[in-house]
């Protein structure tokens, strides 16, 4: 893992694979640039309400029990991709948000990636976000394992935006 300060929450440290942090990074910046150009009214804004629900899943939902059954995605990944969980409950409509946790000291919630426009869900699609996500995986540019997960992540900052 990448040093830098750790956010915890519920004792769980909290960390973001680069694609996740990235996502996270492009999505504050854009909000920023959306309350310069509207001081009033960026909070009516679709990314604001994004990241708003972002921030809430994985800095007070997930922490409170990131091994709860509305973060199972069933058999959607395919039986050996099991180990993955995934937010869509309280997230915009069509948005995932994926992650590992363990629960053995020390506890922590690695958060993978987050789907954008380009890739909401859509079954059977090629876009669709499962579909994307499942690609990024076999290709390695997402580590299905949660020791090859864990070495890339780096921390989540403690307040976004």
């Amino acid at each position: 893992m990448h040093s830098g300060t750790v956010t915890v929450v519920n004792d769980w440290a909290l960390f973001g694979h680069p694609l996740f942090l990235q996502r996270l990074e492009d999505l504050i910046e854009e909000v920023e640039g959306l309350a310069e150009d509207d001081p009033d009214g960026f909070h009516h804004h679709a990314h604001y309400k994004l990241l708003e629900k972002v921030e809430e899943a994985i800095l007070v939902r997930a922490p409170t029990n990131p091994a709860a059954p509305e973060y199972f995605q069933g058999k959607t990944l395919g039986k050996e991709n099991g180990h993955w969980r995934r937010i869509k409950n309280g997230l915009p409509n069509r948005y995932r948000l994926f992650f590992q946790f363990r629960s053995d000291a020390p506890k922590s919630i690695i958060y993978a990636w987050l789907n954008d426009e380009a890739t909401l869900r859509k079954d059977g699609s090629k876009t669709d976000v499962y579909a994307v996500f499942l690609a990024k995986v076999k290709r390695g540019e997402i580590p299905s394992s949660f020791a090859d997960l864990e070495r890339a992540a780096g921390p989540i900052p403690g307040h976004l935006g």
